[in-house]
């Protein structure tokens, strides 16, 4: 992500804000009408749906763009299935991708049911608004156009590909990461304020506004903006092997200490982000000087297209074309400041330890994009020996 175009975004954004509020306004007055409305237990599901979703407009139907007239539909003559359909979408304990995918299953099936010859529309971004109009904290509402061209814009690493699920999951943490620039800007934010009006959901966590700038980038903005050549700065670069490290031992303490786990938890993963996008650039110009181009399409987030747990964070390939694994560790301190391994990665690291590689990012500058490179080759067996908690499943007698 280029900071200098960012920048001079969030001001164009701030210049024309009255003249986007007055279009996108009712964006936030859809998230308050549904809010007020939504009980997935009404009596009467297809009139409650009509009246949660009335005010979307053409978040719902565009162009030739008609989820909402279809899922109305769905609602008035299967009201029963798709009751069920939506509380199984707005079930947080399992996974985003699975519940989309659910979702679009059981409503094509009422769908053909149903209808000959016509499209149901609910795709991956219609499904989205249900789950931003519910749960406006944690999602933000999604296009495909409007991120491919941000993308480009913003000279993103990830380039989105029609038709991807993964996409959702990587514009989520582009949003993620603006959202944090966002309110950082006080200007904008006391903006932003006061054109919340009692018929209005007040954004609280600012996700509709991250949403509302992007959108504002693609369509409302100056187009034209070319930015300074950044000046190139060195990066240091240390590889060494998993079995020359040793990581210390600390005694166990039973002091007690007042630390807010959740920001600090906040800012790690603002952090971690950040540096899985560096070594994303990284990887890519790796490959570039080894003359491998044909590889660098494959190089895949996969933290970002298939979520946590799979025990590494990207996969590339060594200059010979071999392919490896990558969990990245970022810090703005030191490279022997604390970091910790998680069992996946633990145990992916035996697995793939001839082609398992550690990057720790140390050094990290946010504003100038960047950081010195220890590589780690190996398992890490002996980096792990000091355990900090344990999975407890209890058994009943």
């Amino acid at each position: 992500m280029n900071r200098q175009i960012l920048n001079h975004y969030i001001d164009e954004y701030k210049l024309n804000f009255d003249r986007v509020n007055q279009e996108e306004i009712y964006k936030w007055r859809a998230v308050k009408c549904y809010q007020d409305n939504w009980n997935v237990d009404a009596p009467n599901f297809y009139e409650m749906l009509l009246s949660s979703l009335r005010m979307t407009k053409n978040l719902m139907d565009s162009g030739q763009y008609f989820p909402l007239r279809m899922l109305v539909q769905y609602a008035e003559h299967r009201p029963n299935e798709v009751r069920q359909l939506f509380r199984n979408l707005y079930n947080e304990e399992e996974d985003l991708y699975e519940r989309i995918a659910s979702f679009q299953l059981g409503i094509n099936e009422v769908h053909d049911e149903l209808f000959e010859n016509k499209k149901s529309y609910q795709d991956p971004r219609a499904v989205i608004v249900y789950l931003v109009l519910r749960y406006p904290e944690r999602y933000f509402f999604y296009k495909f156009k409007m991120f491919k061209q941000f993308s480009e814009k913003l000279e993103l690493i990830y380039k989105p590909v029609k038709g991807h699920i993964e996409n959702i999951g990587h514009f989520n943490n582009i949003c993620e990461l603006i959202r944090y620039e966002l309110s950082l800007d006080q200007e904008l934010l006391k903006l932003h304020k006061n054109r919340i009006t009692a018929d209005c959901y007040y954004d609280e966590n600012l996700n509709i506004l991250t949403q509302d700038f992007i959108y504002a980038v693609t369509i409302h903005l100056d187009q034209n903006f070319i930015p300074a050549t950044p000046i190139a700065i060195e990066t240091t670069e240390t590889n060494v092997l998993s079995t020359d490290l040793t990581s210390s031992t600390e005694q166990i303490s039973f002091r007690g200490r007042t630390v807010n786990f959740i920001q600090n938890g906040i800012e790690k993963k603002r952090l971690g982000d950040l540096g899985e996008l560096w070594v994303m650039k990284h990887e890519i110009e790796k490959l570039k000087e080894a003359n491998k181009h044909n590889l660098i399409d494959k190089v895949k987030h996969t933290s970002k297209d298939e979520g946590d747990g799979t025990g590494f964070d990207i996969q590339s390939f060594d200059k010979e074309g071999n392919k490896i694994f990558i969990e990245v560790k970022t810090t703005k301190g030191k490279k022997n400041s604390t970091f910790f391994i998680t069992r996946n990665e633990l145990e992916k690291s035996k697995i793939e330890k001839a082609n398992y590689y550690l990057y720790r990012l140390y050094n990290y500058n946010e504003l100038l994009d960047t950081a010195d490179l220890l590589v780690i080759k190996g398992d890490l067996i002996s980096l792990c020996e000091f355990p900090t908690t344990y999975k407890i499943n209890l058994t009943n007698d």
